[in-house]
């Protein structure tokens, strides 16, 4: 993913879901030449800027490059037989301790994938937030938030942590976090500008509608008895 700012990109469809894809391959000439004959709408994706910091208890923190995501930071416990034990903090201000089998950092544009399957709500791309959604939580009370996108997460491993935790940013670039390690995230100030087909809000009831059968059931009948 790119560092920096990034021109206009066209999103092609390749497989079975394209929630962020509205464009076919199959018809890329036509649509390709529609859209540098213009005009072009575009939705402005937002990204997460994560850094991993090494140690946190020491007095010099090491402090690993950025990493960019257009979907989700997943911090699990990967192969431990022990549940995940997560400090969260929100500017500084503490927001709870995650136990259960992990926690998703999502963009609005990747409410869609793994937060959604996890319990997330389904979050309008052009919404600028941070949704915050454990992954079976050992507390049943603890739902999924929706976070301003101008505040900072720091998600840590606690010292006296009895395992350790795994971070990966689009299911790629997978980092192990040790006690004492944390991850910070804030937006991005880099979205991704992504070509539409028709506009942002269309595209997304659309995607939603084709790729998950939203709300899809049949129609009532009338002529029968009312269920009471």
């Amino acid at each position: 993913m790119f560092k920096g700012p990034v021109p206009p990109i066209v999103p092609f469809s390749l497989g079975s879901l394209g929630f962020m894809t509205p464009f076919q391959s199959e018809r890329y000439q036509e649509y390709l030449d529609t859209i540098l004959k213009g005009p072009m709408i575009i939705t402005l994706r937002h990204r997460l800027q994560c850094h991993v910091i090494r140690d946190t208890a020491r007095d010099e923190m090491e402090t690993e490059e950025p990493i960019l995501v257009l979907n989700e930071v997943t911090i699990d416990r990967g192969m431990s037989s022990y549940l995940t034990f997560l400090e969260c903090y929100c500017d500084n201000s503490f927001v709870t301790c995650v136990q259960g089998d992990g926690l998703i950092l999502s963009t609005t544009s990747g409410s869609t994938a793994y937060s959604l399957a996890a319990g997330g709500s389904m979050v309008h791309p052009q919404v600028p937030g941070i949704l915050f959604t454990p992954i079976c939580p050992h507390s049943l009370s603890f739902r999924p938030l929706i976070l301003p996108e101008y505040v900072t997460l720091r998600v840590q491993v606690p010292c006296n942590s009895r395992g350790q935790a795994w971070a990966s940013f689009d299911g790629k670039d997978r980092k192990q976090l040790a006690p004492g390690d944390a991850l910070i995230c804030s937006m991005a100030p880099w979205p991704v500008p992504t070509a539409c087909q028709v506009d942002s809000t269309n595209d997304f009831f659309r995607s939603i509608h084709e790729g998950l059968h939203w709300n899809l059931r049949k129609t009532q009948s009338f002529d029968g008895p009312r269920d009471s």
